[in-house]
């Protein structure tokens, strides 16, 4: 039986947040995964950073090459450089089926007053982005699930990473509809179980006094109750968050969270008009 290769890209600024999340990354097993380490500089000569490309991706030899312990499994680790803007070269990398960052970068972007590159991949998530901000084996996850197609993915994803079995999973739905949540919640968990997680769920519905339920408050105080060391989350959904301008969810818990945050957006899937981001 033929084996796919699958990419891990993890982007590299010699940061202590990058070292956090190498650290994170080589604490997994990754059998069948390759990694490319991807440093990326602005040109010199702009002072602003420009959409348009400078050089492509190529290979080089770093003075101080990361290295991955063999008990990774790795069938490669692979240093690549451009002279760019990081959210373009990361945002836009072809093949790659995970993207790794730190949560906060040496300052080549916070320093133009742009944000960070983890911040501008949250709203282009075209490929699955891990922020780590915990430097250890992941042993519990929260995955946030609200019966849209972007959950759907983020757990048909996070089933299909190769150190997932035996860890212990929450799945836990916000119920702020009747739209068969508690389905979807017990899919999920059906499938994070097959794939050899340990997994329970968990519906809340809200208080029959109250007129609307709050995700963010729901979520972080999980993330506080369970302190996980991951958190799982499609990139939009179902709330209707984005018609009253509040924000998304998903980019509340990456911005806030303690723990490492894996965002998924299902590629397939058009957003209708109304829907908000989770």
């Amino acid at each position: 039986m033929l084996t796919t290769t699958r990419t891990l890209t993890f982007g590299d600024d010699q940061s202590q947040g990058a070292d956090t999340a190498w650290q994170w990354i080589t604490s997994h097993t990754w059998p069948d995964w390759s990694i490319e380490v991807m440093s990326v500089t602005l040109p010199r000569s702009r002072s602003v950073v420009s959409p348009q490309g400078y050089s492509k991706p190529h290979l080089w030899d770093p003075d101080l090459p990361r290295r991955a312990p063999a008990a990774c499994g790795l069938q490669s680790v692979t240093h690549l450089t451009a002279t760019d803007d990081p959210r373009t070269i990361l945002g836009r990398r072809p093949g790659s089926d995970l993207i790794v960052v730190g949560p906060r970068g040496a300052g080549l972007l916070k320093a133009l007053h742009l944000g960070s590159t983890a911040e501008w991949l949250l709203h282009c998530p075209n490929t699955p982005l891990l922020i780590a901000r915990r430097p250890v084996p992941t042993q519990s996850i929260l995955v946030c699930v609200d019966g849209s197609a972007h959950a759907d993915a983020a757990v048909g994803f996070l089933a299909s990473l190769p150190w997932v079995a035996g860890i212990s999973i929450t799945v836990l739905g916000v119920v702020e509809r009747d739209n068969g949540l508690a389905t979807f919640v017990a899919r999920a968990a059906e499938a994070l179980t097959n794939a050899g997680a340990r997994a329970t769920s968990r519906v809340l519905e809200p208080d029959r006094l109250d007129l609307t339920v709050n995700p963010h408050l729901t979520i972080f105080e999980h993330l506080d109750t369970l302190n996980p060391d991951l958190v799982v989350l499609g990139t939009s959904g179902l709330t209707g968050l984005a018609r009253l301008w509040v924000g998304s969810v998903a980019s509340a818990v990456a911005r806030h969270a303690r723990c490492s945050v894996l965002v998924v957006r299902d590629p397939h899937h058009r957003d209708s008009e109304g829907d908000g981001d989770y």
